[in-house]
Parts: structure tokens; sequence; C-alpha cells
């Protein structure tokens, strides 16, 4: 696997991810448009603790969640069921940078290791470490996309 290929992708998508994010204020952070299931803080924070709970987890590494992220920003969670408080924007878009370097620190040399045990999403089986960091480039591809729409959404 191309390890400075693939650090890469996963560095240009996270910074697209703080490109898009510097729109998103304390203001609009929270709100939800028709059509849409969550809100730009919940994307930002889904980004951050995928990674964590996908890459870190699955390479058992230990994964940086501070306490709530998981119940806050799990896949299937939604705003408008949160009942603790939310990091804040300036909390999350430092975590979102960091978490390029750590990345980069953790999974240089490793991108080809065998996952003890494999991870299946939907029709694909992720096996090595490259697996888990491609499709959690691609998977944050997606949410910047959901962003974009969502903030277009917050303009008209």
């Amino acid at each position: 696997m191309n390890e400075k290929m693939l650090f890469d992708q996963f560095e240009f998508a996270r910074n697209v991810t703080l490109k898009v994010a510097q729109g998103i204020t304390e203001e609009n952070a929270d709100v939800i448009p028709a059509g849409f299931p969550n809100s730009l803080r919940w994307q930002l924070g889904h980004i951050y603790a995928s990674v964590e709970g996908i890459v870190f987890h699955f390479a058992n590494e230990m994964p940086n969640l501070p306490e709530g992220y998981m119940e806050l920003f799990n896949t299937g969670t939604r705003p408008s069921e949160w009942t603790i408080t939310p990091p804040s924007i300036e909390e999350l878009l430092p975590l979102l940078a960091e978490q390029i370097k750590r990345v980069k620190e953790t999974f240089t040399g490793r991108l080809d290791e065998k996952l003890a045990q494999p991870l299946p999403i939907g029709p694909l089986t992720l096996e090595t470490i490259g697996e888990l960091l491609s499709f959690a480039s691609f998977h944050e591809s997606e949410h910047i996309g959901i962003i974009k729409s969502l903030q277009n959404s917050l303009k008209g």
C-alpha cells in the first residue's frame, strides 16, 4: 500500500473539513434545516469520533475520545436526543487538526498490518490498518458534502 498517498489523502480530506468548518459558528452549529437529521456540530464531532472509533480502535490503539463523544457523535445519534452538553466548535476544531498528526505518528510503517478482527462495513471487509484509513478518508469526504449542503441550506 502506498503509505504517502494514503496519508496525503487523509490529510487532504481533513484540511477540506477544516476549511469548510471556518464558516461554522456557535450560532449556526446546532441549526438543523428541514430534511437533515443532524447539525454542523454533529458532523464535525462525528468525523472526529469516527476516526477514533474505526481507525484507532480496530487497529488496537487507544482512541482519544473525550467523555461523552460516542454518546453524542456515534452513528445513529442525533442532537435532538442529546442529554449532555456537546463540545464547542473551538474544542472540536483543534481535535480535528491534531488528529492528522496522531494518525501519521501512530500508523507510519503499519498500513499493511493485518487487523486482529476484520471489520465488515456493508459489502466491504476491512482487513488492514491502511484499509481502515482509506475508508475513514472516504467517510470523511461524504460528511464534507453534508456539511456543505447544511451550510447552503442555512444561507437560504
